[in-house]
């Protein structure tokens, strides 16, 4: 009887250990994946912040376009910033959805963010 149980609870350890060990590194990747986009969004927004101070150096009508793209990037800054703390809070159920939903943002960050570039260096 008592190797009965033994034999059980060895089972039971074995079908489930691997179940917890992927959890954990599912959470451990979620982690890092999160402090990932922390960072880039902290870069990123030392770029934005350098792009605003050369804005003075442009010509008016220059001046004008550029604030209306800047507006832009802003709206995309926010919104990848609202998916950082989605991801945050998401369940690893929804992480895969929410992780390309993050990835999405910070790239439409980042082609605004060149187009911008692009668009005044020539100015």
């Amino acid at each position: 009887m008592i190797r009965f149980w033994i034999l059980t609870t060895l089972v039971c350890f074995i079908l489930t250990g691997p179940q917890v060990v992927f959890g954990a590194t599912e959470k451990d990747q979620m982690g890092e994946y999160h402090k990932q986009s922390e960072t880039k969004l902290k870069e990123f927004k030392q770029k934005v912040d350098e792009l605003k101070s050369k804005a003075g150096e442009l010509k008016e009508d220059a001046k004008k376009e550029f604030n209306e793209q800047m507006k832009e990037l802003e709206k995309k800054q926010e919104a990848a910033n609202k998916k950082l703390k989605e991801l945050k809070s998401t369940a690893a159920k929804t992480w895969g959805k929410v992780k390309a939903e993050m990835d999405k943002a910070i790239e439409e960050l980042d082609k605004q963010y060149e187009r911008m570039i692009a668009r005044f260096k020539k100015t």
